[in-house]
């Protein structure tokens, strides 16, 4: 919808001035129209100025359509009102007069909120971060990217670039991520998600709940629950076992022998000394590496040992 205002104040303002300061003057813009940008669907005011002696009719066309028919042509001022703005358009404002016709352009942009990008691509993982990319799916300039990812909690970081590395994050993890365009505008829609998992580290807790008892004088049986923060999938624990050493009950062998089980929560350890004390210590490892060992226990190889 186009509506036009009519202001005379210019002819006011410049009846004052004396007739023969004014005599043949040419129309000129005081007051050029100036470009703006408007939201689909939005409202916009353009104005426009001229003045000459005589004073100048003023007027908007678009193309071969005329806004202001002859018999309410404004003069000096015209005020382009748009209204349901649905596409860009350049529209003219001419000023006319018997000395002559000057024109001048306003662009009225719709400037629309930033499409979605495409689906990010990861294109590296560690342990604690993700890279990824993506194409931005915008012909006009986009401001900045924000990169939605979650984990258990959602999370925000802002960027400018195709390209981003997201850091801090838990290892063995799986994250959801997505991309926004923001513009002048505001955010545009979100893009289709990246689903990923960071890669494995080394536990950084130990095997929990250690216990054990024996099943005979020479065989021990030993228990455990998964560590806490395994940081990636067990794929082995490791049982390091000794002889206490003679300093007394509680004291750490001076040498530890080595047991290992896969995909398992039992092992048991055969061939000790009846009769001695052992400590007893077990660790979990993925496939980066061992973790902490767990706190010592200590057992009498006797059967009711503990």
């Amino acid at each position: 919808m186009v509506l036009i205002d009519i202001d005379n104040s210019s002819k006011s303002v410049l009846s004052n001035i004396k007739y023969h300061s004014l005599r043949h003057v040419p129309p000129w813009f005081s007051v050029p129209p100036a470009g703006v940008e408007v939201i689909p669907g939005g409202s916009v005011n353009v104005t426009c100025v001229a003045v000459g002696s005589p004073m100048p009719y003023v007027k908007w066309v678009l193309g071969a359509e005329d806004f202001s028919p002859e018999a309410d042509m404004p003069v000096g001022k015209s005020v382009l009102e748009l209204h349901d703005v649905s596409e860009s358009a350049n529209y003219t404002c001419v000023a006319m007069s018997a000395l002559g016709v000057v024109e001048a352009t306003a662009q009225v942009t719709v400037k629309a909120l930033p499409h979605p990008p495409s689906k990010p691509t990861v294109s590296e993982t560690t342990a604690t971060s993700i890279t990824l990319t993506w194409d931005s799916g915008n012909v006009e300039p986009v401001a900045y990217y924000v990169l939605l990812y979650r984990s258990h909690f959602p999370n925000v970081d802002v960027h400018t670039t195709t390209r981003y590395t997201v850091g801090g994050l838990s290892p063995y993890s799986e994250y959801e991520i997505r991309v926004a365009a923001v513009n002048n505008v505001g955010r545009g829609m979100i893009s289709d998600a990246a689903v990923t998992r960071t890669g494995e580290q080394a536990p950084s807790s130990p095997p929990r709940n250690v216990r054990a008892r024996m099943l005979s004088s020479t065989t021990m049986l030993i228990r455990w629950d998964p560590p806490q923060e395994p940081n990636g999938r067990i794929r082995s624990y490791h049982m390091h076992y000794g002889v206490a050493s003679s300093q007394g009950r509680g004291s750490l062998p001076i040498t530890w022998q080595h047991h290992s089980v896969q995909d398992s929560l039992v092992a048991t350890l055969t061939g000790l000394t009846p009769s001695l004390e052992y400590a007893i210590r077990v660790q979990a490892a993925t496939a980066v590496g061992g973790g902490p060992l767990s706190k010592e226990q200590f057992i009498h190889a006797d059967l009711g040992g503990e």
